[in-house]
């Protein structure tokens, strides 16, 4: 081999032990900040393969630096592209923070709208963090909704705890920010905007001066009124003609943070009716993989626990104010040389290039995963344990004299994919018929509807439209009208 090839061949050498020390530097970076995974033992494993790459035959060695750092070149250039392009992909993170569960992924929301957009429909594309600062660039304070189930984090293994804690003690808020402008959602085009109430519920301001209620609606977003204009929700539609209706439905309620909020706000109004919505989609999912892991959340069987909220809406207001502000700000951070070094952008475009794959039903293949898994039938335990939740909101309601009513909401593949709809629907119904309660299931009469599908935005997955609340708030009239 003549000078120059012992020259490559150092140059080769140099190169392998560059690559392994950044490999031994990397692992001990990683684990100082996040502590020890076995994720990051591949690194070592790199910085061993690179050190015995010294011994292999010149010509091997140097052709195999030579393809290692054209790969590598390639790899981050991608990556560095993506990270500050502003494509569809890599605005995701901004949108996915602010996302909420009207859909299985953000991508699965991105690829609803792409769709739209290819049919020529206007769509309001923007992330709900860009509406947000365009509002505050026009003088309006405005933030998104929050529900309980982001302000969680692990407290072992096998439990959680709220982020949020006063003199040491643990504590949640059920809803959000009160008397605050509050970006909510867009899944027909335009996004809805409305003003929260004094206790951060979606209500008229002043439904709570009298310190009583006729009807209130427990529930998550479908109750809270995903996606629809504050008129047109079907609580809004009970409230016209029964106007002392509260709606305490929030976004991303389960059948634990529906009870809570039960006897934190609605035993102060003492309502004749409780309405409880249940979701088929998801309530079970809420229950076995998030809140039965909440020790706070379980104490809400006692009957004599409470956290007071209602006199604590001020450290209420604070506490999200502050949370969401840091949220907001580190979405708006420059792109992280970290996440940028583990070629995050990349592998999330490769994800999502993967999950966006059609299926043979012609949907997105994430959704069609997302819906097998929601649909699969529940643990038996899960369903013992919403029987117990349901049992603990009739005596609660009956305790002042009120009723509770068990309202069925069904999900949009009971008409598009029905052999993915919800397995449990007959044990659902059958234990809330088994605890007396009165019953009004909506599949009735969205199956006796001409078009089902007419009832959700653009045919799509999605919540309901105003077609689909307008028949929900009818039929919950026509229903309760019997008591």
């Amino acid at each position: 081999m003549g000078e120059m090839g012992k020259k490559l061949g150092r140059a080769a050498n140099g190169a392998l032990l560059l690559g392994a020390t950044i490999c031994v530097a990397l692992f001990v970076f990683l684990v100082w900040r996040h502590g020890m995974s076995h994720r990051y033992l591949a690194f070592v494993l790199c910085a061993v393969l690179l050190v015995s790459g010294v011994r292999l035959p010149e010509a091997v060695k140097i052709n195999g630096v030579l393809v290692g750092l054209s790969t590598i070149v390639a790899l981050y250039f991608s990556e560095v592209i993506l990270a500050y392009s502003g494509s569809a992909i890599a605005s995701l993170g901004a949108q996915a923070w602010l996302s909420f569960p009207q859909d299985a992924n953000a991508k699965v929301a991105a690829d609803r709208m792409r769709a739209l957009q290819e049919n020529h429909q206007t769509f309001d594309t923007r992330s709900r963090l860009q509406v947000i600062q365009e509002m505050r660039a026009r003088g309006i304070d405005a933030y998104p909704d929050v529900f309980p189930r982001i302000l969680f984090e692990p407290a072992s293994s096998d439990t959680i705890k709220s982020i949020f804690a006063r003199n040491h003690e643990e504590f949640l808020p059920m809803a959000g920010m009160s008397m605050t402008t509050t970006v909510f959602c867009n899944e027909s085009g335009e996004y809805v905007v409305y003003e929260s109430d004094e206790h951060g519920f979606h209500n008229p301001r002043g439904m709570w001066k009298n310190g009583s209620a006729d009807i209130v609606t427990l529930g998550d977003s479908y109750t809270h009124g995903v996606c629809v204009p504050s008129d047109k929700g079907f609580v809004a539609t009970i409230r016209s003609q029964r106007p002392e209706t509260i709606n305490l439905g929030v976004n991303g309620h389960g059948p634990l943070t529906s009870l809570a909020t039960l006897k934190e706000y609605a035993a102060r109004l003492r309502p004749k009716l409780v309405l409880w919505f249940y979701y088929e989609g998801n309530d079970l999912r809420d229950l076995d993989g998030w809140e039965k892991t909440s020790p706070l959340l379980k104490r809400y069987f006692d009957s004599s626990f409470s956290q007071h909220l209602m006199e604590r809406q001020p450290e209420i207001d604070e506490s999200l104010k502050t949370y969401i502000d840091g949220e907001m700000a580190k979405a708006k951070t420059p792109v992280s040389v970290e996440k940028i070094l583990k070629l995050q952008h990349l592998r999330r475009a490769l994800q999502s290039f993967h999950e966006r794959r059609s299926t043979d039903q012609g949907l997105p293949a994430e959704l069609m995963e997302y819906l097998q898994d929601s649909g699969a039938p529940a643990a038996l335990e899960d369903l013992q344990l919403f029987e117990r939740i349901l049992a603990e909101a009739r005596d609660t309601a009956g305790s002042w004299g009120g009723r509770l009513v068990f309202v069925y909401l069904p999900t949009w593949e009971r008409y598009r994919l029905p052999e993915l709809a919800s397995k449990d629907r007959d044990h659902i119904l059958s234990l809330a018929r088994r605890l007396n309660l009165q019953v009004v299931d909506m599949h009735a009469p969205f199956s006796a509807h001409a078009d089902p599908l007419s009832l959700f935005p653009f045919r799509r997955y999605a919540h309901y439209n105003e077609l689909g609340h307008q028949l929900v708030g009818d039929e919950v009239l026509r229903q309760i009208g019997k008591l």
